[in-house]
């Protein structure tokens, strides 16, 4: 038995002897075969890029109510150690299984603890969470979601005072918190009436989601017309609770996909709910061809990010991530620059985003910050910088996530989408999609394309087979790829001047071509970022991207 089984067959049997885990959970634990533990019990939950995140079920590797419950507890631990004075936290949960059940459960053990409870009465998405967090000035939050992962899948976001997601030392806390908890029998309780009685525990709703649409709308530019047709899907999730409230309230007349409204963590009539993947779309683009739309917006279940079909040409056209990041630059620039340009302009990006962002920011005169992947990273630098005076008014990642304006913490699908439609509605005014502005985009700064790969590697062998091809990059690089020799490496392993150290690698190949590996934080997976710059034309553009992938595969032999 080599040293991971051996960890394994601990956390196991640890369950099996604690008194605070049911019988009946217990005859489900003993029921597992060798190959169900190894995947149950391999290692505990961990806080990642977004929280901790796993699929639903038994076992220290699951989301239930056992690490729901320790997580919390670590939280009300850490709270109740670093923090003076009164302490509060809002908690928000998405459509998904037990999501309702995971944030009552989270309600009851900080109450218990001591600490004030401010639970949203329903449902709402990820970036009102954020909101709350901010509008109540409460300590912290909690958000229950898995955001785009399949139906197995649940998770829990934790943020602090300044409505981001935590990062050192607080997630450092945190954990320590979390690895001392020893016993489910540690984690603290108070029946949730009981507790609402008390006032620990206060229902929250309308109030927010108004001071919500108002922040929202002051970001708005005043344009909408009657005559853009928009087709829009929740994707059963979240969105409906701000999506369409905020479009009809700037003006827009939007069709809701009719299957997609209903909440359901099941996610019936979609196989992934992902706006980043064309079948989350297939419900939403048959309304659309059938209404004839101008455009078919999408937000994943938790609503913070957003994904966007344009008719362009009699077709329907995807405008991928880094795309809409700088269609969004590009606009918002183009309005400031009628309107005036905020003082000491400032944008973020993710060090895996498009290198043609900050190609665009620099030619405006705008600061550009580049951090680790995930908005806490993004969130908590707009923090440093404003306190520096800066004026940050967009920031973004690859992965189809936004951030407009100064009120939400986290990647947001609302203000998002408002602005989407104004755009829209700004180049259908003047006979124009939002492919005919990329392209305009593109003839004057050099075409940019981004592709990725993200080979999945499930269980505890995969998360070894994935330090395998990461220590491979390191240890024996690539050293030509698509005719493109290799000039530089820059490994995060070991952090990178304001980067913290994180397993990320950047590969140069010469000023053409960069590519960045590193592995999930929220799924068992390992990514690939391919970029091409500064090329002539789209076809050049593309037949390197192509050709770079189809190689990069073949050499690590990701087909296996």
């Amino acid at each position: 038995m080599d040293e991971m089984e051996k960890e394994t067959m601990e956390r196991y049997q640890a369950w099996l002897n604690d008194p605070s885990i049911s019988e009946k959970d217990k005859e489900v634990l003993r029921k597992m075969n060798e190959s169900e533990i190894q995947d149950a019990f391999f290692k505990d939950l961990e806080f990642g890029t977004a929280g901790m995140r796993g699929v639903i079920g038994l076992g220290a590797n699951r989301m239930n109510f056992y690490t729901v419950g320790r997580a919390t507890q670590a939280f009300a631990n850490y709270i109740n150690k670093t923090v003076r004075g009164e302490k509060s936290v809002a908690i928000s949960y998405d459509t998904r299984n037990f999501s309702k059940d995971f944030a009552i459960e989270s309600a009851e053990i900080l109450a218990a603890n001591g600490i004030k409870v401010y639970l949203f009465d329903d449902f709402r998405p990820t970036p009102l969470l954020s909101f709350a967090v901010r509008y109540l000035k409460t300590t912290a939050g909690i958000m229950i979601t898995a955001s785009h992962n399949p139906l197995e899948y649940n998770g829990y976001k934790v943020y602090w005072s300044n409505g981001a997601q935590v990062i050192p030392p607080h997630d450092e806390g945190i954990i320590k918190e979390y690895e001392g908890i020893k016993s489910f029998g540690e984690i603290k309780r108070i029946p949730f009436e009981k507790a609402k009685k008390k006032g620990l525990v206060v229902m929250v709703g309308q109030e927010i989601d108004l001071a919500y649409f108002e922040r929202a709308l002051s970001y708005s530019f005043g344009i909408s017309s009657k005559d853009l047709n928009i087709v829009y899907t929740p994707l059963h999730g979240t969105g409906i609770k701000i999506v369409p409230p905020l479009l009809e309230k700037v003006g827009f007349d939007i069709y809701i996909q009719k299957e997609q409204q209903v909440p359901d963590g099941n996610f019936p009539t979609v196989n992934y709910p992902n706006p980043e993947f064309d079948d989350a779309f297939k419900l939403a683009l048959d309304d659309a061809k059938r209404l004839d739309a101008d455009i078919v917006v999408a937000s994943d279940p938790d609503a913070d990010r957003m994904g966007v079909l344009v008719k362009h040409k009699g077709d329907y056209v995807r405008i991928d991530g880094n795309q809409m990041g700088i269609l969004f630059l590009n606009f918002l620039l183009e309005m400031y620059s009628k309107k005036g340009m905020p003082k000491n302009p400032a944008v973020i990006e993710s060090i895996v985003s498009s290198k043609l962002f900050a190609k665009i920011a620099k030619a405006h005169g705008v600061e550009v910050s580049e951090v680790l992947t995930g908005f806490k990273w993004i969130c908590n630098e707009a923090d440093r910088l404003r306190a520096e005076g800066k004026t940050v008014f967009f920031a973004y990642e690859e992965s189809y996530g936004y951030n407009i304006g100064d009120f939400v913490y986290d990647k947001d699908s609302g203000t998002p989408i408002m602005v989407t439609c104004e755009m829209a509605a700004y180049y259908k005014q003047k006979g124009m999609t939002l492919v005919d502005a990329l392209e305009e985009i593109y003839k004057k700064y050099g075409y940019y394309l981004e592709g990725q790969l993200s080979p999945v590697y499930e269980g505890g062998a995969g998360v070894e087979k994935i330090k395998r091809i990461m220590k491979r990059l390191r240890e024996n690089p690539i050293e030509n790829l698509a005719g493109h020799k290799l000039t530089g490496m820059i490994d995060y392993l070991k952090g990178y001047g304001q980067i913290p150290p994180s397993d990320v690698l950047r590969m140069e190949f010469g000023d053409k071509l960069l590519v960045y590996a590193r592995p999930s934080g929220t799924e068992p997976k390992v990514k690939f970022y391919f970029m091409v710059m500064n090329m002539e034309t789209f076809e050049e553009a593309k037949s390197l991207l192509e050709k770079a992938k189809e190689e990069f595969t073949k050499v690590l032999g990701l087909e296996d």
